[in-house]
């Protein structure tokens, strides 16, 4: 009896020992940011003067502004009233140095395992250095998931947070689920930090979305390209869409086609996309685009029930539509390649997995060859539902 009586005792204490938690934070203690922003700092030698405190052996003062938001706990419990989200800005030598500023201002502790977006200037992105150093930070973050969206913006970040989205949540949330719904629109880069840090290591160039201030509310639209660990240009929301179907990473899209003096819209849907490259008896490197679709009439014109039903008509708009979808893509893929001089379609990755023996040879002079590729698209649309739509 004695021995089982110990044995009880010592399946307990470790039950009663292990539970405590001696580093624990009270939630209503906690700020959970769920959005950073960073713009360049540009304030005039007189306002830096007048932070003294920081001064330190003749180094620059501040280089970025930082600018975080976090949600009202207590509005989300109902439990009071105010803005649904805190919104800090403050400038910053460093990514750790503007921890430590928000520090000295606010009365909660910061946690930023909940960071949900990140959001750079175009300015700071074309900024070498600056753009190294923060994603340098983030990667070495063990806190900072790699799933959250990494934004670029021609507008200021701290603009972007501070902006009214009209829906009563954080910011940072409501962005979340603004890249997150159900439909994603094909005009926008739907792409992570893991994905751009991942692209950035194999290609040195990749697409970040793009977010804006469009009449006050918040847009996301478009992509930013980076490349050689800055951003060399943006994309608009219809370049973005071709940039996506070369890449392989939508299944569908709609384009406005003109057949006959008539607008119609043709949902393009089954998106399939082949890529090859290989190395003409020249020695210039190709790369050729298969892409197939299954179209829809989206739009068409009241009271014209032929055409639609017309074979003839049909093998019009399949014939009209490839074409120019076809120089469309073609025209982009130039673009990127001609004034971004950015592989974001990986042709060196693809060279190097499928044409090892090319590689080899044009590997070491890649940055000045990937300019001059031939490239080839080929679209080929066919229209198979024209009736009415849900």
């Amino acid at each position: 009896m004695f021995k089982k009586k110990i044995y009880i005792l010592l399946l307990i204490l470790p039950i009663l020992i292990l539970s405590g938690c001696w580093d624990k934070v009270e939630i209503d203690e906690r700020n959970f940011i769920t959005a950073v922003g960073f713009d360049k700092y540009k304030g005039t030698d007189k306002e830096k003067e007048k932070d003294l405190e920081k001064e330190y052996q003749g180094q620059s003062i501040d280089r970025y502004i930082r600018t975080i938001s976090y949600p009202n706990t207590t509005v989300i419990a109902n439990k009071g009233q105010g803005k649904p989200s805190f919104i800090y800005s403050t400038t910053c030598i460093s990514f750790a140095d503007g921890i430590q500023q928000v520090a000295l201002r606010d009365n909660k502790n910061y946690y930023i395992g909940h960071v949900k977006v990140i959001i750079c200037s175009e300015e700071l992105m074309r900024d070498e250095k600056l753009f190294r150093e923060i994603a340098d930070a983030m990667q070495r973050n063990v806190f900072l998931s790699r799933k959250l969206y990494f934004f670029v913006t021609p507008d200021k970040a701290q603009e972007i947070l501070m902006a009214d989205t009209n829906k009563d949540m954080d910011v940072g949330l409501y962005i979340e689920e603004l890249m997150d719904k159900e439909f994603k629109s094909p005009r926008r880069a739907q792409i992570n930090l893991g994905t751009i840090a991942k692209d950035l290591y194999e290609s040195n160039a990749a697409m970040a979305p793009r977010i804006v201030k469009s009449d006050g509310q918040i847009k996301v639209s478009g992509a930013g390209i980076l490349k050689n660990n800055k951003m060399v240009g943006m994309l608009g929301e219809l370049e973005t869409r071709d940039a996506l179907i070369l890449k392989g990473e939508t299944k569908s899209a709609d384009f406005t086609i003109k057949v006959d003096d008539k607008y119609i819209i043709i949902f393009q849907s089954s998106l399939k996309n082949q890529m090859k490259t290989y190395e003409d008896k020249d020695g210039i490197i190709n790369v050729y685009f298969k892409i197939t679709a299954e179209g829809e009439l989206m739009q068409h014109y009241f009271k014209t029930p032929d055409e639609p039903f017309n074979n003839k008509y049909l093998e019009k708009v399949n014939k009209k539509a490839s074409e120019l979808i076809s120089k469309e893509l073609e025209n982009l893929f130039k673009k990127i390649q001609k004034d971004f001089r950015a592989d974001i379609f990986k042709i060196g990755e693809n060279l190097r997995k499928f044409q090892p023996n090319t590689w080899e040879k044009v590997k070491d002079n890649w940055e000045e060859i990937y300019p001059n590729i031939k490239v080839k698209v080929d679209f080929d649309m066919k229209v198979r539902r024209v009736g009415v739509q849900g």
